[in-house]
């Protein structure tokens, strides 16, 4: 495999850790109260990092450019959502704030889905 192909499957990897934290990174103090720094990373980057590599080796029948999609969009709905329901604290309000968060995943899965200009572009490296 050449050097291209292998920088930019590091690249899907990293990329798609990075974007799937949003989403996750909102409830990270429902899943651990006081969460230590590695139980934080081992929480929010493990998700990532298998859907990484599965898109890498083509082993996830999703492109790289949903993950990126589905990240933003259920991040901003979670966000927006939390703004109309005055979710001020995840810990507070739990039901509202997994509710309306489990609604944003849904509309971030639906739009990721749904958008037409979605096709897999394939290096010739």
């Amino acid at each position: 495999m050449s050097l291209p192909r292998r920088l930019e499957q590091l690249g899907i990897v990293l990329g798609s850790v990075l974007m799937l934290s949003l989403p996750i990174t909102v409830l990270t103090p429902l899943l651990v109260e006081t969460p230590k720094l590695w139980q934080t990373a081992l929480l929010v980057y493990s998700p990532g990092l298998a859907v990484g590599v599965l898109i890498a080796l083509d082993k996830f029948p999703v492109s790289y450019h949903q993950v990126w999609v589905f990240s933003i969009v259920s991040w901003l709905a979670t966000v927006a959502l939390w703004m109309v329901f005055d979710v001020e604290s995840v810990t507070t309000n739990q039901p509202t704030a997994i509710g309306t968060w489990l609604v944003a995943l849904f509309v971030g899965t639906l739009v990721a889905w749904a958008n037409p200009k979605m096709q897999r572009r394939r290096s010739n490296a």
